[in-house]
């Protein structure tokens, strides 16, 4: 018997095909296409804001989308062990069990597509593409796909 639950949780791009990250260090959003984020030859993704590398770059909303479905999961278990139990002691004199009612569920609500002022950048150096802020495209920054320092409007 295997106690292990494979949950599948779909993130939606936008209009170009692009999905939103964050820089857990700068808070930093930008957004990269699927395809890139799964090459093999993408070893690393750099932020383009502040230009650290991180395991992961999951929006807040996957966090708690996450969150709500174990939670819900884990409420279903504890639910159907206490009609169990209640089920087990059912003949029993001394021992009385009564399940009231089922525990109340977090709404697991998709998540939302997001926008805002963000434009593709090319980075040359990769010959790939990221949506990044209009203020951080201006500025400068990094390339997310090789880390290499990036001048403005280029």
């Amino acid at each position: 018997m295997s106690n292990e639950k494979n949950i599948e949780i779909s993130i939606p791009t936008d209009n170009d095909g692009y999905v939103m990250l964050k820089c857990p260090t700068c808070g930093e959003r930008f957004m990269l296409k699927p395809s890139d984020i799964e090459e093999e030859s993408i070893i690393d993704i750099w932020c383009p804001n502040c230009g650290l590398k991180h395991d992961s770059y999951l929006d807040d909303e996957v966090y708690e989308l996450t969150n709500r479905i174990v939670h819900n999961y884990v409420t279903d278990m504890l639910d159907d062990f206490t009609k169990d139990i209640e089920k087990m002691f059912k003949n029993n004199k001394n021992i009385k069990v009564k399940t009231t009612k089922k525990s109340k569920k977090a709404p697991e609500l998709p998540i939302s597509r997001k926008i805002g002022d963000y434009e593709i950048k090319n980075y040359c150096c990769c010959n790939k593409q990221a949506k990044i802020k209009s203020i951080t495209s201006f500025e400068g920054g990094y390339c997310p796909f090789c880390g290499e320092m990036v001048d403005g409007n280029k």
